[in-house]
């Protein structure tokens, strides 16, 4: 069965524009398409109790992000707002004029007293995984400002601030609301899996357009043992491939994990939610593996897939084979010892019952 959506596109308009004839609520809503349609889908398919509050920690923590992605901002008053930021929302609805990367963002912070408004309406049951989740990115934004990705334990470290954290915020909102109440939700390590297998997959995928803007996310245990300069990569298809091929699969080891969670979700729409982003991240990965565009590109599955898997009515069975069905393909084609690892763990998981 397919799933009738409504037109979640953006407006062409700016948000700038558009903000004075709107409601703090319809701003805040339109400001997801923004900056992210894809997001925007999901969330707006939540069941009414936890919609809100999950488009508004989202949006909060994408101003937060924005602050931090800055590069104009002067060193000492990033430091400042990312450490204040979680009290500052608590206190006032403030703005950030000409803050961002990009003018959706800028957007976004001219008019964040919108979002914080709604906030504060908020019943504090919400208002406090928000807060408590909002300090802890900061810090370790703050962390990595001055910090490197070094060791595979950075690499998780670092996703766990940047995106960890999300999962495990919205595992909180989802036990808050008494949509979900599965034990497994409570664990932080369980739900810090469901964030690093998407943050790992964006970063995978993200190697070509982060070397252009002289960052890197790749840890550099994965490279600097085959080539000096990760540019190197480039130019030498085996050892970019051996480096590539390492990070997918190190990213596949979060599956089992994510699966677990997942399979704990009661409510179809909550279900929906998390399994859509881990969908398209396993099948991005399959596309990144062994793919020498990586290095040069940015590579991303068919529009096809994706409209697929948004249209999709498909329940935790289905969403498992889908999984196993990618994990296979790649054992058959790399025979990858890891990857078959990976396979029987998910078999051993089913064989208990778990």
């Amino acid at each position: 069965m397919k799933r009738k959506f409504k037109d979640f596109r953006p407006s062409e308009e700016r948000l700038d524009t558009m903000a004075p004839d709107m409601s703090d609520d319809e701003f805040c809503f339109e400001a997801l398409k923004k900056v992210s349609r894809s997001f925007s889908v999901v969330i707006q398919q939540l069941p009414e109790e936890l919609r809100k509050p999950v488009c508004l920690f989202y949006l909060i923590l994408r101003g937060l992000d924005t602050v931090e992605d800055d590069m104009k901002i002067d060193h000492k008053q990033k430091v400042e707002w990312l450490n204040t930021f979680a009290s500052r929302m608590n206190q006032e609805a403030f703005t950030l004029d000409n803050v961002g990367d990009t003018q959706d963002y800028r957007d976004l912070m001219k008019h964040f007293d919108k979002v914080l408004r709604e906030y504060h309406q908020l019943e504090e049951k919400y208002k406090v995984v928000i807060t408590d989740i909002t300090e802890r990115m900061a810090f370790g934004m703050n962390k990595y400002f001055v910090g490197e990705v070094d060791s595979y334990e950075d690499w998780d470290d670092y996703c766990y601030y940047v995106a960890g954290l999300v999962g495990i915020g919205l595992s909180q909102l989802f036990i808050a609301s008494g949509i979900e109440d599965d034990a497994r939700l409570k664990d932080e390590a369980l739900s810090n899996h469901m964030g690093l297998l998407l943050q790992k997959t964006n970063i995978i995928r993200d190697f070509a357009e982060d070397l252009d803007g002289d960052r890197l996310f790749w840890p550099k245990a994965a490279w600097n043992k085959v080539v000096s300069d990760p540019a190197d990569l480039q130019k030498n298809e085996k050892q970019g491939m051996e480096v590539l091929n390492s990070l997918v699969v190190n990213a596949l080891q979060h599956v089992p994990h994510c699966l677990n969670y997942m399979s704990a979700l009661k409510n179809y729409d909550v279900f929906r939610f998390c399994a859509i982003p881990q969908l398209m991240a396993i099948a991005t990965l399959f596309e990144l593996y062994g793919n020498q565009d990586v290095l040069i590109k940015n590579v991303k599955i068919r529009k096809g897939k994706t409209a697929r898997y948004f249209m999709s009515d498909m329940d935790f069975q289905a969403t498992e084979s889908e999984f196993r069905t990618f994990l296979e393909k790649l054992y058959n084609r790399s025979g990858d010892k890891t990857i078959k690892d990976i396979i029987n763990k998910i078999e051993q998981r089913n064989a208990v019952g778990v």
